[in-house]
């Protein structure tokens, strides 16, 4: 099964380069991790099955998505699985990143070592906490950590998840979090045709419709608290931003690239991590949890 998450990839890179000035430098680094992943899933082409719904939650979907209610399907991952790619992923970060060549040598002893007895099943909390324990040990830092862990699990989740994802009837739905999986949004798009806010999941690539002016995180839509900024010079990305939670999500705007909806979203999102970083010196947290930026490049904040 080819996905949208890997097909298309070279060329939206390239695009990436040509609009986003910072994203030069980069580049050939998320090339290269996109082609190690494709590499992957090419020799691995039989290890993850797309999953499917238990048919008392297929019957059920059409009523949750009138509802606004996520089906929060997030089946667990195979152990081993998850390990080899996740080890893959950092082998090939430290190989383009010499200088970080000791601290992925703890990264990899540490990952043996939680991973060592742990059952063939493992869910995605566990591998959040994961995430933490390598965070708080200080084996990576908090951007790394969430590079490293959200491309290897939207990876794995886009492609079990993808042929539900087509077929849930997210036309009906207008929540905050992810139809499919429940996963807060971090990025989203306004569409060519009709200029409406399209919401993408970070983790299983669901789409689904959102109101232009309201808050995914908090559902606030008092016009006068929520607001967008840009930076000069690149006003594709805006960085939409709630004076109610505090929160932000990064919005495309594919009007001025009169683009069609299969656009890599996930490759602008790191192509424009400069726009992270800003909304966290202006205050904003992402509400989809993902921070893209450390607390110590918050330090050059200007009052």
């Amino acid at each position: 099964m080819d996905s949208l998450w890997l097909v298309g990839y070279e060329q939206e890179i390239e695009r990436c380069k040509k609009l986003y000035e910072d994203f030069a430098g980069g580049a050939d680094f998320v090339e290269s991790i996109y082609i190690i992943l494709d590499q992957y899933y090419a020799k691995n082409s039989g290890a993850f099955v797309p999953a499917e719904l238990p048919i008392s939650q297929v019957e059920e979907a059409t009523d949750l998505m009138k509802k606004d209610q996520s089906l929060r399907f997030r089946p667990d991952l195979e152990t081993e699985l998850f390990v080899d790619l996740f080890k893959t992923v950092c082998k090939e970060t430290a190989k383009k990143n010499p200088a970080l060549k000791l601290v992925f040598n703890e990264v990899n002893d540490k990952t043996d070592s939680y991973f060592t007895n742990k059952e063939s099943i493992i869910s995605l909390e566990e591998i959040d906490q994961f995430r933490q324990l390598l965070i708080e040990e200080a084996a990576i830092e908090n951007d790394m950590a969430t590079f490293l862990f959200s491309i290897v699990l939207s990876s794995i989740y886009r492609r079990q998840l993808e042929s539900i994802a087509e077929v849930l009837r997210t036309d009906l739905y207008e929540g905050g979090d992810c139809p499919l999986c429940g996963e807060k949004p971090h990025y989203g798009m306004l569409r060519t045709e009709d200029g409406a806010k399209q919401l993408e999941c970070w983790l299983c690539g669901t789409r689904w419709v959102h109101t232009r002016v309201k808050c995914p995180y908090c559902n606030n839509e008092e016009r006068e608290e929520l607001g967008y900024f840009t930076i000069e010079g690149q006003d594709l990305c805006r960085v939409n931003h709630c004076q109610s939670c505090f929160c932000y999500c990064k919005i495309f705007d594919l009007r001025q690239l009169n683009a069609d909806g299969d656009l890599v979203l996930a490759i602008h999102n790191l192509a424009t991590l400069n726009n992270d970083l800003l909304a966290g010196k202006e205050g904003y947290k992402p509400g989809s949890g993902l921070k893209w930026f450390n607390d110590s490049d918050l330090s050059e904040r200007e009052d």
